[in-house]
């Protein structure tokens, strides 16, 4: 059987367009994008250009990994995750392989994810993380989810 390592999933995207760009171009938009972005320092603007150019799945599922890295931070295991944010067990098996390959490299993702945990806000989400969990170990799974 095989078995992708992270870096096979991060290569591996949805096209597009028919006619790609070169590996130079692509890295040259990204690096105006990235630096693009580090210069926003006002939540209300960096919340307005996300609207914008993601879709709204895309910004959620962007939301989500950020908050499934939290969770992985607190312990909970994959089934739990997937339960909690409405994704399959493979999808939280993803998000825990890229957490735990930000980590191995020391990415700043992870020191974002740190200071995230550590917030008022997680801390009022993970209080209804553990409502929605005692409620489902009880067999009362709400319909629809915390968030």
């Amino acid at each position: 059987m095989y078995h992708a390592s992270i870096h096979d999933t991060m290569v591996i995207v949805t096209p597009l367009s028919r006619w790609q760009l070169s590996t130079q171009e692509e890295e040259k938009i990204k690096d105006v994008f990235g630096k693009k972005l580090a210069e926003i320092t006002d939540a209300g603007e960096m919340r307005s250009m996300m609207k914008t150019l993601l879709s709204r799945s895309e910004y959620l599922m962007l939301a989500k990994r950020l908050v499934a890295f939290v969770l992985i931070e607190e312990g909970y295991p994959d089934v739990e995750i997937g339960r909690i944010l409405h994704v399959t067990r493979a999808t939280a098996n993803r998000f825990r392989l890229t957490y735990r390959y930000a980590k191995e490299k020391n990415e700043p993702l992870v020191r974002i994810v740190h200071e995230v945990r550590a917030s008022e806000v997680m801390k009022e989400i993970l209080k209804s993380l553990v409502k929605y969990a005692v409620a489902a170990a009880g067999g009362r799974i709400p319909r629809k989810g915390i968030f």
